[in-house]
């Protein structure tokens, strides 16, 4: 995706955001949060907004990959390793080049332990 395509679209996410919030008003009383200002309120729900905005487009963006989140916490989404999948396929690999090695050496073995040959 280029530069100006994402630049528009957080401006347009941003946008919306405040649209929305301003569309919605304020109650007659405010609560503590926005300290007695509409503005404030207005703020603080438009950044809210946002970020829910930005982890749902975190989540189908990684979703498109192939990769959904399998743990939800106050710190954040986690998802399976994939250094552990790397990690099991080069474990996989050395296994079979000390497989190789193995055989080769006891080849090597099997010959230098076999009688001399005598012409």
């Amino acid at each position: 995706m280029s530069r100006r395509v994402l630049t528009v679209a957080v401006v347009g996410a941003l946008v919306a955001c405040v649209a929305i919030t301003g569309l919605e008003g304020h109650p007659r009383h405010l609560p503590g949060v926005a300290l007695g200002s509409p503005v404030l309120l207005h703020a603080e729900r438009a950044l809210a907004l946002s970020a829910v905005v930005v982890a749902m487009l975190s989540i189908g963006v990684q979703a498109a990959r192939g990769r959904l989140p399998i743990e939800l916490s106050t710190s954040g989404l986690r998802y399976e390793a994939e250094a552990a999948d790397r990690a099991a396929a080069a474990v996989t690999e050395l296994q079979e080049q000390y497989d190789d090695l193995l055989a080769v050496v006891d080849a090597l073995a099997d010959r230098l332990d076999a009688p001399p040959r005598r012409p």
